[in-house]
């Protein structure tokens, strides 16, 4: 990331068709299976062994890992993006999420790339202070598989005229 700084960007100066690749993340068997012992404890996700015997015959991530790790790159990368801006703007709370999917198991060694593009938004002003941006979320495998998917609307905050 290079030269990505933000400045003055408000609802009214993003726009739909902005894309962004996050980042990318290595899953380790490791990292995988320390996640799911805390959050998903289902043998696919925290026992190798048993996990041959089951429906993706072997270990996989758990689904809710793959979007933990959405999140974590989203916020990164947005740090980074925004760094600078201190114009008085504020980042909007995400409040909705739609068609989210897991399309492929992600197993120990797989590498995603996490993307997002605005793809919608909206005319409705909430709060006479917040408009709505509906974004497309992915993320993709080292072969180019897409394995989630979600929309999400955000609120951003509008520029004060």
């Amino acid at each position: 990331m290079s030269n990505l700084y933000l400045r003055n960007r408000w609802f009214e100066d993003l726009p739909v068709g902005e894309f962004h690749v996050f980042g990318s993340h290595t899953f380790s068997e490791l990292e995988m299976i320390e996640f799911a012992r805390l959050y998903s404890k289902a043998p696919e996700y925290t026992d190798p062994e048993a996990a041959r015997a089951l429906r993706w015959g072997g270990l996989v991530a758990a689904p809710w890992h793959i979007c933990a790790m959405w999140m974590r790159k989203m916020v990164d990368y947005m740090e980074v993006y925004a760094q600078g801006v201190n114009d008085g703007r504020r980042n909007g709370a995400g409040i909705s999420v739609q068609s989210m999917t897991w399309l492929e198991p992600v197993r120990p060694g797989h590498t995603l790339t996490y993307t997002y593009e605005i793809i919608a938004k909206s005319d409705k002003v909430i709060r006479d202070k917040w408009g709505v941006i509906r974004s497309r979320n992915e993320a993709f495998n080292q072969n180019g598989a897409k394995v989630l998917s979600f929309e999400i609307d955000i609120l951003a905050e509008r520029g004060t005229d």
